[in-house]
């Protein structure tokens, strides 16, 4: 795997958990959606590797493994390195992102499928528009991923993934998630991995969204940041002696 795919991977898982947190609130104030019943203009984007090609449907594998039916129409919009483009502009390895509605079979009818030749990088736009994917902030004071290894409401001891321990203070504006469904802190537990976005106010880190990450995220997410080297070693690998909270 060479270092573009490497990044463009991590980026990508980042900015799923990201949009993830910041869709939060808009979650909250609609009605739930019934599962399999396909939102028109707020199903999350998919991000993956192209692993078949049919003459109406591909086959992409997501982030956690899972393989994914994406259902071509007339309607289905194509985009490579931001210029309009065609189904055989695309071939099986493609890492793509699809926007579209979920079916009641689990598959995806694609409104778009876009693909860059290259890393994602500035200026290629998140997939909410907010470029969370290609700029996650700086780790400690936008975002904290880590282990819980204390908790005492309203806050949680975080051992980051660079090794700091740091202290996050939950409130009432906070938004708890475990994948699509929310949940409430007393639902988090000690081993729990976390990602959180969020902003530092009187020294304490106050998140706006809170993400449970399952076993499998939070292994994918360890390997890529391992990869890249760009936000420390993984919580549990060789850690250095504990430095005093950001």
């Amino acid at each position: 795997m060479n270092r573009s795919l490497k990044l463009f991977l991590f980026l990508a898982l980042f900015g799923m958990l990201s949009v993830s947190l910041t869709r939060a609130q808009d979650e909250h104030a609609g009605p739930p959606t019934q599962q399999g019943q396909g939102r028109q203009g707020g199903q999350r984007p998919i991000f993956g590797k192209i692993t078949a090609i049919h003459d109406s449907s591909m086959e992409v594998t997501g982030q956690d493994g899972s393989v994914i039916t994406v259902k071509l129409t007339a309607q289905t919009e194509f985009r490579k390195d931001r210029e309009l483009a065609k189904v055989t502009d695309f071939k099986v390895g493609d890492m793509v992102m699809v926007r579209g509605d979920q079916n009641a079979d689990n598959s995806v009818t694609a409104r778009m499928i876009s693909a860059r030749s290259g890393a994602m990088g500035p200026g290629s736009g998140g997939p909410n528009g907010r470029g969370t994917m290609m700029n996650p902030g700086t780790l400690g004071k936008d975002y904290v991923a880590g282990e819980v290894k204390a908790i005492d409401a309203p806050k949680l001891t975080i051992l980051r993934t660079d090794g700091v321990t740091q202290t996050l203070e939950l409130n009432e504006d906070t938004s708890l998630h475990r994948g699509r469904q929310s949940i409430t802190m007393a639902d988090i537990q000690v081993g729990d991995h976390i990602m959180a976005r969020g902003a530092a106010q009187n020294d304490m880190f106050v998140p706006k969204g809170v993400m449970v990450m399952s076993p499998e995220q939070w292994q994918r997410m360890q390997e890529m940041m391992s990869q890249q080297g760009g936000a420390g070693k993984p919580a549990g690998s060789e850690q250095p002696a504990t430095k005093p909270q950001e």
